[in-house]
């Protein structure tokens, strides 16, 4: 089946208890009118997920017969060059939720989707897990390199890949001291480390991830990459096998795929991991 373009319109909607605060969503339709409707979820990076090629080109070909659902990040729009405050204040995984959530049912009431599918990657798969749980008109999810029952195990195997032998024991004491600040902290304080806030990094850090998973009930794909350095490929393996329950949640690993999930040398999504969430989607 040949993918027809994806012709993207931009919608606003109010935020529910926040009369002086909107979302920003952007619904990529097909010339032929969808029965499904896929929602892709960006990672953790500051920038609209409309300039993002690989969201708005590459993943909308795992589902050829769908319309493509992106919903911007709190502050971020195509126009954005700098982070901005308003985003490092707001943004964190559960204000996500709550923003896809009322996107989805705002269209549920707007349009007559058959089935919603939803596609993350990095913090896009903690967000597609989370939403697996909180909104159970979802047909299946897979969620890609969202790391391990634990966050901050996943930083520090991110810190040993990328930081020089001499420093690591430094970096890894830094990180270590900040953790457990952010962890243990009552009231919020002022943070802006990697682009994010308080309220972001406090969500990720005590979110585990594990009962997340076990919580939902639709089907979920996981899929790992074990050339990733940016969250432990290992750790992830020892959260699936920690499930009490391993229904409806289906687990493929990618053994030359890095984070990205790209070849060594590769400038876009490999077309292995594209044909099997396409063949994975196809069965839900």
């Amino acid at each position: 089946m040949a993918a027809s373009k994806l012709t993207f319109e931009t919608e606003t909607l109010q935020r529910q208890l926040m009369p002086d605060s909107r979302i920003t969503y952007h619904l990529g339709s097909r010339a032929k009118p969808a029965n499904n409707l896929l929602l892709i979820l960006q990672g953790s990076d500051c920038r609209s997920s409309l300039t993002n090629h690989s969201i708005k080109e590459v993943l909308p070909k795992v589902r050829l017969d769908a319309d493509v659902l992106l919903i911007e990040k709190w502050g971020l729009t195509p126009e954005t060059n700098e982070c901005p405050q308003t985003y490092i204040d707001n943004d964190s995984p559960s204000q996500r939720v709550n923003d896809a959530r009322q996107v989805l049912e705002h269209l549920n009431e707007t349009k007559s989707y058959q089935s919603v599918y939803v596609l993350g990657g990095s913090e896009g798969a903690v967000i597609a897990v989370m939403l697996r749980e909180a909104f159970p008109g979802i047909s299946a999810t897979i969620a890609f390199n969202g790391g391990g029952n634990s966050f901050q195990n996943d930083i520090e195997h991110n810190i040993k890949a990328s930081t020089p032998a001499e420093v690591r024991a430094s970096v890894l004491a830094e990180f270590h001291e900040f953790a457990k600040q952010i962890k243990t902290s009552n009231e919020p304080f002022s943070v802006n480390s990697s682009q994010h806030g308080y309220k972001w990094w406090k969500e990720m850090l005590t979110l585990e991830q594990t009962k997340v998973i076990e919580r939902g009930k639709t089907p979920l794909l996981i899929i790992q990459s074990r050339q990733d350095a940016s969250v432990d490929p290992e750790q992830t393996q020892v959260m699936i096998e920690n499930l009490s329950s391993t229904e409806n949640v289906d687990y493929q690993y990618f053994e030359e795929l890095n984070h990205g999930l790209r070849k060594e040398n590769g400038d876009s999504i490999d077309d292995s991991a594209l044909a099997a969430m396409r063949g994975w989607f196809q069965k839900h």
